[in-house]
């Protein structure tokens, strides 16, 4: 009986154990792709996918040998499907392993015959396809909620990834430019899109390195970008119909949205239209609009200028358009826009209008330690002020193909600007040791209008032997301001003794005005591994400014010492030649130029008065050479080298003779006998990227060195009856200013589909030479940045994100080694999006920031949680409502710390705090729920 017993129970057991191993938990799946030759099939896309709704789960690409691997995955069967452009799309059943190896061997592919080549692509469907450098996303496949935008699928795509503003990587490199059908879509910036289109209209997004536009034009290949552009295709029924958006809201303290997108496309043409109005703070202002209100927007241009050196005072186009967050002030924004498309053949027309407003009020306070040889002074300045401005957009590019041999290309942006402002601020003086000496208040109320054009024609003409081609461009550039200043100033110091020796009131008209002519040519010679090309450069500039200043509290009487006309011509001439060879993924540019630089400049009171000074009269002389190399390692990995000589000639501004005392405490002084600084800069960047594991690996150091370089001296005295002041004047230093710097980049999905991760941090170290009281201080600037992100996908209902970042700057000084300073700041960021219900969707977001200055004794900390619940009602999905709450710990600052060779500053402003809002969407055209 035991003997029985015993039997039965070994028979129990290995039952047992032959029941455990046909249910592992997990497996990996392997095998070989090849012909019916036996021939290896490389760079196939092979997809796992559920066997209940073939829903996309995974993807791997075969390697040179033709295998593929998914490493333990969960042990659950799956559908095989295996796409190649050039085989007979196969798919294959693989069911439950029984252990943690399921080994397919050799898979067998079957050329695809071209018969049957249309038919079979046609009815192939992935969720994703390689084709070189270009990776296609099948939309349709990757299921966003109804509602959603395209930033929203983009977020679902693997290898994508889009951060907390809206920007984009593909594969590792930025997305800089993007498509619809191929068309472009209001101007060149992707967030337009992004953020304005549903996602319901997308059947596949596209990601490729574009080519150049030399490249384009001539067909000559041309270096490749580290950039990556970007092409929504629409689907059929969006193809030919009109489709759109419109949101209003409405909240407490009377805040208000209206948001709205109207879009009609068919084959050949494109129409849109934008309108927002809101006063929550969604502004759209950036850095190029700041500069742009000084009607003085001079710098580099991508009008089709040839070679290095060509890049001479050009005039840019650059600037904000929409979308973005203003953090500091209260901003009242009003804003629309028109873009138009027609692909006709032979002739491409891109045009788009855009106009947008910003009322802004604005309070801070701040404070401030300036250094100098023997000590420092410290002030605390408390800010008010109110401004509006307005921005006229119009961009228009024509692409004319004359016949095979020759095109003609067009492109103009025109830009109109208003500024009306009025600011108070009041400063509070001390010295080292917080013993009070002055406090000085400045009334301010300015007004400024200035436009700007851009041009440009580009005509190139292929030759009939093959590989010549030749190009010439033109271009004429403007820029032209007036502006209205109307300073007051109240200077309360301790040995004034009568008010007028308190009080100055300025009056001060600026007209500016820049003229721009250029043309270049460009003769190129392709030939079997190389490019051969000679150019030609032409460049005249000429500026004029402009400044009256009068002393509005005695009739207005002219203050000769802060008035100038000032007048300065610039010419250009450089000539170079370039070599481009390519040659088994080895590709090298060698380049140099022969650069003469003109300048001439007249100085005088007012127009048509004898000049004040001799003429400036200067000629400059130069050889610029450089070296670029791109080395593919692999298929997965290159390494990008460069060297370049730059001359860095002063602007206008600097060398304007006169100086600008809208603050008594603070002069800004030109110095027309500056000189040209000359740079070299230094690169390595080493970028891999695997398509079929996602991991993206990036790292590179870059030096430069600026010799003769340009910096803000100061000069920092304590005078009777004006107090501590500061007078800063931009002269050419002695010793070399240099910076290095590290950066580093690690994307990846810790578990595909699910979980992914991503690492940057850089190491920058510099230092810059200047004058404080005619002692040279270097300043040694040591800045570290580290963050790193989380994305969790649960279920298609629901999702986190979690990210951290650190940021130090540690500036040490050559006098005065006790002033040495150092700011940190901290952040965390929080995500969650959850469909809780049918077509009920919830949003949260919690960031907390640290700020820290233990030099001014500064800590603040700001944690900030916002957080929405959304529902779709009717059939169609066509109407849809939320609620928001906003900063619900009602905490938000606007902080900002900046550490300069000569200063250190802490300040707070206002900014957009709690409030809670509830909006209604209509969507033109409703979704189909049966898509998601």
């Amino acid at each position: 009986m035991m003997r029985k017993l015993h039997c039965i129970l070994v028979l129990l057991l290995l039952s047992a154990a032959n029941l455990f191993g046909q249910t592992a938990a997990r497996t990996t799946i392997k095998g070989v792709l090849c012909d019916t030759a036996g021939i290896s099939v490389p760079s196939a896309v092979v997809l796992l996918l559920a066997t209940k709704d073939s829903a996309f789960l995974n993807f791997a690409q075969t390697d040179e040998k033709g295998a593929f691997e998914f490493r333990n995955v969960k042990n659950s069967g799956y559908l095989l499907k295996i796409q190649h452009m050039s085989y007979i799309p196969y798919q294959k059943l693989v069911p439950i392993s029984t252990g943690d190896l399921t080994d397919l061997g050799k898979i067998k592919l079957k050329v695809i015959a071209k018969v049957l080549r249309e038919v079979v692509i046609q009815a192939a469907k992935a969720p994703l396809k390689f084709y070189g450098d270009t990776i296609e996303y099948d939309a349709t496949a990757f299921k966003v909620p109804p509602g959603s935008t395209v930033e929203d699928l983009l977020r679902r795509l693997p290898g994508v990834d889009v951060d907390v503003a809206g920007n984009i990587k593909a594969q590792g490199k930025d997305v800089k430019r993007l498509y619809v059908e191929g068309k472009t879509f209001f101007g060149d910036d992707p967030l337009m899109a992004t953020k304005n289109l549903g996602a319901e209209i997308v059947s596949k997004v596209q990601f490729f390195d574009e080519k150049s536009d030399r490249e384009r034009i001539t067909g000559i290949k041309d270096m490749p970008s580290n950039t990556k552009a970007m092409n929504l295709s629409l689907k059929e029924e969006f193809k030919h119909g009109a489709f759109g958006k419109a949101t209003v809201a409405a909240g407490d303290q009377d805040r208000k949205v209206f948001r709205g997108n109207y879009n009609r496309f068919d084959k050949k043409q494109m129409l849109s239209f934008i309108g927002f109005a809101n006063n929550i703070n969604e502004t759209g202002i950036n850095s190029w609009d700041i500069m742009d209100y000084v009607g003085q927007t001079i710098a580099t241009s991508n009008m089709g200028d040839y070679g290095t050196g060509s890049r001479f005072m050009y005039i840019d186009n650059s600037s904000g358009r929409f979308g973005g967050n203003d953090s500091g002030g209260l901003t009242d924004t009003y804003g629309s826009g028109i873009n138009y498309n027609l692909d006709n053949k032979k002739t491409r027309i891109s045009s788009s209008y855009n106009y947008k407003e910003n009322t802004r009020t604005f309070f801070q306070t701040s404070k401030k330690e300036t250094f100098y040889q023997n000590g420092s002074f410290k002030n605390a300045d408390t800010t008010q002020s109110k401004d509006f401005v307005g921005d006229h957009y119009v961009e228009l590019c024509l692409e004319q193909t004359i016949d095979t041999a020759n095109t003609l290309t067009a492109k103009t942006y025109i830009h109109f600007t208003t500024l009306k402002g009025n600011s108070a601020k009041t400063s509070l003086f001390s010295d080292a040791n917080d013993i009070k000496d002055q406090t000085l208040t400045t009334l301010n109320d300015n007004k400024l209008s200035s436009w700007r054009i851009n041009s440009g024609v580009i005509y190139n003409h292929r030759f009939k032997k093959k590989g010549v081609n030749f190009s010439w461009n033109g271009g004429f550039n403007s820029v032209k301001s007036n502006g209205w200043d109307h300073p007051f100033s109240l200077n309360r110091f301790f040995e004034a003794q009568t008010f007028t020796d308190q009080v100055t009131a300025l009056n001060a008209n600026n007209n500016n005005t820049t003229t721009q002519f250029k043309s270049g040519m460009n003769l190129t010679k392709s030939l079997k591994n190389t490019n051969i090309t000679v150019y030609y450069n032409f460049n005249s500039t000429n500026t004029i400014q402009d400044k009256l200043t009068q002393n509005s509290a005695f009739q207005n009487v002219r203050i000769d010492s802060l008035t100038a006309y000032y007048s300065n011509d610039a010419l250009l001439n450089s000539i170079g030649t370039r070599i481009f060879y390519n040659y088994k993924g080895f590709q090298t540019i060698i380049e140099g130029a022969a650069q003469q630089i003109q300048l001439k400049g007249n100085y005088s009171l007012r127009n048509n008065t004898p000049d004040l000074t001799d003429p400036m009269n200067r000629s400059y002389s130069n050889l610029l050479p450089s070296v670029w190399f791109h080395y593919m390692i692999s298929k997965k990995s290159s390494l990008i080298g460069s060297y370049s000589e730059n001359i860095n000639i002063p602007s206008m501004n600097q060398l304007m003779p006169i100086g600008n005392i809208n603050n008594p405490s603070l002069i800004i002084e030109g110095n027309p006998d500056l000189q040209p600084s000359r740079s070299h800069d230094y690169s390595l960047y080493y970028s891999s990227y695997n398509q079929a594991s996602m991991l993206s690996i990036d790292f590179g150091v870059k030096y430069g060195e600026t010799k003769n370089s340009i910096s803000n001296s100061q000069t920092i005295n304590m005078i009777d009856q004006i107090g501590f002041q500061v007078i800063t004047r931009p002269e050419n230093m002695k010793g070399f200013a240099n910076r290095t710097g590290f950066s580093a980049n690690l994307s990846f999905p810790l578990i595909k589909k699910k979980l992914t991760m991503r690492m940057n941090g850089s190491l920058d170290y510099g230092t810059s030479p200047t004058f404080i009281n005619e002692i040279e201080n270097v300043g040694k600037n040591t800045s570290t940045s580290f963050a790193t992100t989380f994305n969790l996908t649960l279920s298609q209902k629901l999702l986190f994100g979690l990210s951290g970042d650190m940021t130090s700057n540690d500036m040490r000084y050559s006098i005065q080694n006790n002033q040495n300073q150092k700011i940190k700041r901290y952040s965390s960021n929080s995500t969650v999006k959850w469909e809780i219900a049918t077509k009920t969707y919830f949003d949260c977001n919690f960031n907390y920031s640290v700020y820290k200055n233990t030099s001014l004794g500064f800590d603040r900390n700001v944690p900030l949680l916002n957080a929405s619940i959304r529902q779709l009602f009717g059939k169609a999905n066509k109407i849809e409502m939320r609620f928001s709450a906003y900063d619900i710990f009602n905490k938000n600052l606007n902080i900002s710390q900046t550490v300069t060779e000569s200063y250190l500053l802490s300040s707070v402003a206002n900014t957009l705090a709690r409030y809670f809002m509830i909006s209604f969407s209509y969507n033109i055209r409703g979704y189909d729920l049966k898509r998601y």
